[in-house]
């Protein structure tokens, strides 16, 4: 393949849309930047080493694709069939993706298995997918808040507008949409002392609104994403306390309605766990490069907007750089984000009336799945960080630390056939408010670096080294080398 094929075809994946666009994982991106068809497999072979622990950006965004500590190695086998690149009404494809490791355990695990048929403007996926919803950078970014793509994906039914769809006023005006329902196995509950093992279920819609023509340079987008993750009220809380039919159910889940939940007192809440974001977002299209603005506004709940505080969220900026290469080290395109949840809408008056982010009061593993979280990985599940942070006593805390200041740095450069990624993120960590006088504000620093470069006949060797250094995290590195086969 020449080299200029090379750049165009990665110009072509970093062009995809930040809103609730297919995202290309973390230690991935480089290999989709070399895959020329739209049907192709892959099987690629990594020597890992780490430390105890995997480092941050190993695991973080991975969609399960991630090693065990210490040193291992592992097998990676992919098929994909996408879509004919023709004007055809009804279109098939699918995907599989499973990877073994073999160190200190030995594991296997489907990282995804899907089907998905295209009718015009819509399409309908079955099974375990990879998606982020958000107007994020999904190359190089840090995330998002709802599903930003840590865990393996939840098996789910989606009907989608993935493309800029439904166009009005001669274009002016396109969107995006996606509406879907998850099983996510059994989950840990408690109520009044009850614990049951009750199986757990995931809603998702996103609506996203582009504000100007595509071929000018200034466009506008607006949207939200809504997640709920519920389980049957009727066997965790009983009949004579929880009185919805499933159909009133779902309407409260989709609507975010809050319930009485006790009968005699006032107390109302949401039925399942909710989290979401209002997205705003700019594209301008310049001479020589493509710059996109965006941020979510995080909520969680009514206390979000009766406060009327939507301080939280991520504020980023993604510079794609058009130029034409003409040789050496080329900068092919970089990211800056902060993400602050520090407000949480609390109020000093009600200290426990607050959004505690991915946290629940009956749901034992709150916003994660298989005991990954699944939205920002700035947010980390519990196990995850050092045993010696404090967790709530009122609450249960899958989360402990939800209150962080966070600021990351993506860079992509091109070195002849050589394409390198780069990502330096810096955080700062406050627990939670009710435990803001046991939690020491904690600095933490993560960094990896990522190459690529194609050889003969399909062959391409990868090589990613990343780093944890900190209070947060236990300090550790780590790293792998690869080949892979595209055929």
């Amino acid at each position: 393949m020449k080299k200029s094929t090379h750049f165009s075809l990665l110009a072509g994946i970093l062009s995809a849309s930040l809103a609730t666009a297919q995202p290309v994982p973390v230690l991935d991106t480089v290999v989709k930047a070399f895959v020329p068809r739209r049907d192709y497999g892959m099987i690629e072979i990594q020597a890992v080493h780490t430390g105890d622990h995997v480092p941050f950006w190993m695991r973080a965004l991975q969609f399960g694709n991630v090693p065990p500590s210490g040193t291992s190695l592992a097998a990676i086998g992919s098929y994909v069939k996408d879509y004919a690149r023709n004007d055809s009404r009804i279109d098939l494809g699918y995907g599989l993706q499973v990877r073994g490791n073999l160190g200190s355990v030995a594991q296997a695990r489907i990282l995804e298995a899907y089907a998905k048929v295209r009718f015009r403007p819509f399409e309908l996926r079955v099974g375990r997918f990879r998606q982020v919803q958000g107007l994020i950078d999904t190359a190089l970014g840090m995330g998002s808040f709802s599903y930003s793509g840590n865990a393996l994906p939840i098996p789910m039914v989606q009907l989608s507008l993935p493309d800029n769809s439904f166009p009005l006023l001669d274009s002016l005006i396109s969107f995006k949409a996606t509406f879907g329902q998850g099983w996510m196995g059994e989950t840990d509950t408690k109520y009044m002392n009850s614990l049951k093992s009750l199986p757990q279920y995931f809603h998702q819609k996103s609506l996203h609104m582009r504000i100007g023509k595509p071929d000018k340079k200034l466009r506008a987008v607006v949207g939200f994403v809504h997640e709920v993750f519920w389980v049957d009220n009727k066997r965790l809380i009983g009949d004579s306390a929880y009185k919805l039919s499933p159909m009133e159910t779902f309407m409260y889940i989709m609507t975010g309605k809050n319930y009485l939940y006790k009968p005699g007192s006032t107390f109302t809440t949401n039925v399942g766990n909710h989290v979401g974001h209002i997205d705003v977002g700019l594209e301008i299209t310049g001479r020589n490069t493509e710059t996109r603005i965006y941020r979510e506004i995080l909520y969680d709940s009514e206390n979000s907007f009766t406060r009327g505080s939507l301080n939280d969220g991520i504020t980023g900026v993604s510079v794609v750089n058009r130029r034409p290469a003409t040789g050496g080290l080329y900068l092919r395109r970089f990211t800056l984000e902060y993400l602050s949840t520090m407000d949480q809408a609390f109020n000093p008056a009600r200290p426990m009336n607050l959004d505690n982010y991915y946290n629940h009061e009956f749901m034992y593993e709150g916003v994660s799945y298989q005991g990954v979280g699944m939205g920002s990985p700035f947010i980390p599940i519990r196990n995850t960080i050092r045993t010696s942070f404090p967790g709530s006593s009122v609450i249960i805390t899958s989360f402990n630390n939800t209150r962080v200041r966070a600021l990351h740095t993506g860079v992509e450069w091109a070195f002849d056939k050589v394409i390198l990624r780069n990502r330096l993120s810096y955080s700062k960590n406050y627990g939670m408010h009710e435990t803001a006088s046991k939690f020491p504000a904690t600095n933490q620093f993560s960094m990896s670096v990522e190459a690529g470069v194609p050889l003969r006949e399909g062959w391409q060797a990868r090589a990613a080294f990343a780093l944890d250094s900190g209070g947060l995290y236990y300090n550790t590195a780590g790293g792998f080398i690869s080949m892979l086969r595209v055929f």
